[in-house]
């Protein structure tokens, strides 16, 4: 009888432990790789980082990206969307 508990309480922990590890996961790691997995699901729809890129010469090699330029804020690069929506009295982008 002494054994068979042992065995049960020796579970009991594996299994705990494995939940801990499973939960004390972050919240960004957790949402990251769901995102990545969504991007693996529609690569098709895939939409790029146009904010990321620091140069025009980067923003131009993506078709889905505009370089906006700005005499009151920096010259950045916009998706296509976002470009669309931006004040036309501030920023004049390349089509």
């Amino acid at each position: 009888m002494t054994t068979s508990y042992r065995f049960i309480v020796l579970i009991f922990v594996v299994l705990l432990s494995t939940l801990y590890q499973f939960s004390s996961l972050s919240a960004a790691d957790s949402s990251s790789l769901y995102g990545s997995l969504l991007a693996v699901q529609r690569n098709n729809n895939w939409i790029p980082r146009c904010n990321k890129m620091g140069s025009r010469f980067e923003c131009s090699q993506n078709p889905k990206c505009k370089w906006c330029h700005s005499e009151a804020l920096d010259d950045m690069c916009f998706s296509e969307s976002k470009a669309w929506r931006l004040p036309h009295q501030v920023f004049f982008c390349d089509s």
